[in-house]
């Protein structure tokens, strides 16, 4: 006959068949939980690694940055060092204009005065000397008394008109010349050829070589020669005219005047 089972322990197994699934279950659940925090970590430990990445490439990048921008620093000192050295130069040189320009006007100033007593001269030595070629040394004078109060003639051009005007007037007194000219001889206006020899007499001769005559700067006139001078005139003239060859003649030459 069969065993009757004890009442303990038929609730003990049916406490056992009650729980063993439940454990399975619960199990199942931390499992479960503890896959999810392992991914978690996974994925945690995976974005920090990448931000270490993204860091260690931003650091990189400012790195380089930052080498750039210390050789821009030097390249702009060194600039700014050229730039305060030609700065410098610059201020020398604007000085040194400043100081030529008031060098230059002063010049100017005392070039001008010069010029202008070196004319003051020239039209009175053109006055109290042999009166030839009038017309051409006063109009050369009238021309120098406009240019000098010409404010667009430069100083330069100035002193070249004024000593090549004295240049002209020194070479009159080592020249010979022929010119015809019409005079007052004798109560009369007569065409005469002018012979002037150099600064020393000026003498002329009737185009019929019959009359001859000598400026006189005393008397400020011609005054008539006798026909015997006639021949040893027209020779001088016909020599200065390259006519004849070169030969001695005399010619009445005046007195030295002191």
């Amino acid at each position: 006959m069969p065993q009757k089972m004890s009442p303990f322990l038929s609730a003990g197994l049916a406490a056992l068949l009650f729980f063993t699934p439940c454990a399975a279950i619960a199990a199942a659940s931390v499992t479960g939980e503890i896959r999810t925090d392992i991914s978690k970590t996974m994925d945690t430990e995976k974005h920090v690694q990448n931000m270490k990445t993204n860091w260690k490439d931003e650091a990189r990048e400012l790195a380089d940055r930052l080498e750039l921008l210390e050789k821009e620093a030097v390249d702009l000192e060194n600039y700014l060092k050229k730039q305060n050295l030609r700065l410098t130069l610059e201020e020398k040189k604007y000085e040194e204009n400043l100081r030529r320009d008031k060098e230059t006007a002063r010049v100017k100033s005392e070039l001008s005065g010069f010029l202008d007593r070196v004319l003051v001269s020239l039209e009175a030595g053109i006055a109290a000397d042999l009166p030839f070629l009038a017309q051409e040394r006063a109009g050369r004078i009238a021309s120098l008394k406009e240019m000098m109060v010409d404010p667009e003639e430069s100083p330069a051009e100035k002193f070249r008109r004024v000593f090549e005007a004295l240049q002209i007037e020194a070479e009159y007194g080592t020249t010979i010349e022929v010119t015809q000219e019409t005079i007052s001889l004798g109560g009369r206006d007569i065409l005469v050829d002018v012979f002037r020899l150099g600064r020393v007499s000026l003498l002329c001769q009737s185009l019929d070589q019959k009359k001859s005559a000598v400026f006189d700067p005393a008397a400020a006139q011609w005054q008539p020669l006798p026909e015997s001078q006639n021949r040893d005139i027209a020779q001088a003239i016909a020599m200065a005219r390259l006519e004849r060859s070169i030969e001695l003649v005399k010619l009445p030459l005046g007195k030295i005047l002191k």
